[in-house]
């Protein structure tokens, strides 16, 4: 039996090492992927910490036992703030908040190693800390991603296959580690308590050689399909206003006005038009053009709702379609976003410019709902105007 367990150990460290290698490489090449090097230092230090706790003899010494835990809690709390960084939800009280409980898990070893001494007693605590990192990275996981698709996803057909397996293999994480505190013998782990005293659990082995190459195969799919969103989203755009570019949006709309056809819903569709654009590109120039037409589209940003798509149309047009909205919803949100783009000043180094924009919103139900047609229907409604 030790020796079939030294052979577990030596096969888990391999292959701890092999896949935190491959994460390595695949960091090296996507280096500007923000939280990508954190999440890729968490296996390295787990590793480590697997290494000094495998080699050695029984892990008795006080410099030893703090040694493993440092690097294991270490390694998971990088884990923790990479993942966090990657989908853009770490903060500084985030920050603050994993650095105290990593400190005060690491406190509460050291503590009891030098009072009690009991390898199961360390690693109770410690696995503690690890099921909250671990159920915290789900929560994480869950807010960036959530199990409901919107309209832009639709849209591109974004893949979420390696973020819901990273958020499934946490979750087992940290129930494979509430376990190892909680008394179950009927099935049959048994509880760290119990465990015989200077031993490695064989569960423990056993999961440290599966967590991390399903850890690193995660971490890459997640990543690839993030990288792969972006791109996607970059030929969706179009360059000067960051709106929705002319065939991202006709694809949006098919998608919006599906929906409303199986819901019965009415669609609007609300266009702005840059009567004076020529006098304006005249004036300030292509690239003073392009800057008020920012401010333009940044007005229309902020007169619109959460829900409503906005796209740079032509040159001088912008449209939003308005989701699930009437004719007086339609009104009111036309009110709103002429109401930004008059109250606004307009400036191209220091030089006042005046835009002069015309908008008119058109509303369409059941078999009416067909992108092309409304487009038309709205943009004659404007010309008659």
């Amino acid at each position: 039996m030790s020796q079939d367990i030294n052979l577990l150990m030596v096969a888990t460290l391999i292959l701890h090492f092999t896949f935190t290698a491959l994460l390595a490489a695949f960091w090296s090449n996507n280096r500007t992927t923000v939280g990508l090097a954190a999440i890729t230092l968490s296996p390295v230090a787990s590793g480590v910490g697997l290494m000094l706790a495998f080699s050695f003899g029984v892990a008795e010494a006080f410099l030893h036992v703090a040694s493993i835990y440092l690097f294991l809690i270490f390694g998971h709390a990088a884990a923790w703030l990479g993942l966090a960084d990657f989908w853009h939800k770490k903060t500084r009280k985030l920050t603050a908040a994993v650095s105290a409980l990593g400190f005060i898990t690491f406190a509460f070893v050291m503590i009891y190693q030098l009072r009690v001494g009991l390898p199961a007693g360390r690693t109770a605590v410690v696995s503690t800390f690890f099921a909250v990192c671990s159920f915290s990275l789900v929560w994480i996981l869950y807010r960036a991603k959530g199990f409901r698709i919107d309209i832009y996803e639709s849209a591109f057909r974004e893949s979420r296959i390696g973020s819901y397996f990273v958020m499934a293999l946490f979750f087992l994480h940290g129930t494979f580690n509430l376990l190892r505190v909680v008394n179950l013998p009927d099935l049959g782990l048994g509880t760290a308590f119990s465990a015989e005293e200077g031993s490695v659990n064989s569960y423990t082995l056993l999961e440290a050689l599966v967590f991390t190459p399903m850890f690193v195969v995660g971490i890459i799919m997640m990543a690839a399909e993030r990288l792969q969103t972006e791109l996607r989203v970059e030929q969706m755009l179009e360059p000067v206003t960051r709106s929705l570019n002319r065939r991202a949006f006709l694809t949006v709309c098919r998608v919006v006005l599906a929906r409303a056809r199986r819901n019965a819903d009415a669609v609007s569709i609300l266009m702005v038009d840059v009567s004076n654009f020529k006098a304006i590109r005249d004036t300030a120039g292509r690239s003073g053009c392009d800057k008020i037409l920012q401010q333009v589209a940044t007005a229309i940003v902020a007169g619109r709702r959460e829900q409503d798509i906005f796209s740079r149309f032509s040159n001088d047009e912008f449209l939003l379609i308005l989701p699930g909205t009437p004719e007086e919803g339609a009104d009111l949100v036309l009110e709103r976003v002429e109401a930004e783009i008059i109250g606004r000043s307009y400036n191209q180094k220091g030089k006042a410019i005046t835009v002069e924009a015309k908008l008119e919103c058109f509303t369409a139900r059941g078999e009416d709902l067909e992108a092309e047609g409304m487009i038309d229907s709205v943009a004659k409604k404007l010309a008659m105007a």
